[in-house]
């Protein structure tokens, strides 16, 4: 047999041996576990991401759908007006309003006044 001293060495050299393969198959079962996580979270944040970008669209086309809304408005007040004078050949006020109502509309878009004037 082997000295007691050797024997005491093959055995922590055996002991370390396997504690190092069940750490080896112990991190490679955490990996496999974590994996799928990591698969998610990548998912995840490109959907966060497109999500992101849908809402920006949706706030910019929420404020253009509202200022058309608007302009419908003005526009359609303006052919009522219209219409009215058209109609009894009075309302010149209305048409006035109507029209002052438009001017400022088309200000606020962008419409100088020497177009507003020309045409």
């Amino acid at each position: 047999m082997l000295p007691e001293s050797l024997q005491m060495i093959v055995t922590c050299a055996s002991a370390i041996v396997t504690l190092s393969a069940a750490a080896t198959v112990f991190i490679t079962m955490y990996r496999g576990a974590k994996k799928p996580n990591e698969i998610q979270d990548q998912r995840l944040d490109k959907l966060e991401e497109r999500m992101q970008k849908l809402e920006e669209r949706i706030s910019a086309d929420n404020i253009r759908l509202n200022a058309i809304e608007r302009g419908n408005r003005v526009t359609q007040r303006a052919l009522l007006a219209l219409l009215s004078h058209e109609i009894d050949g009075n309302h010149t006020e209305g048409l006035k309003s109507a029209r002052d109502e438009l001017q400022n509309y088309l200000l606020d878009r962008g419409v100088t006044t020497e177009y507003i004037h020309a045409h």
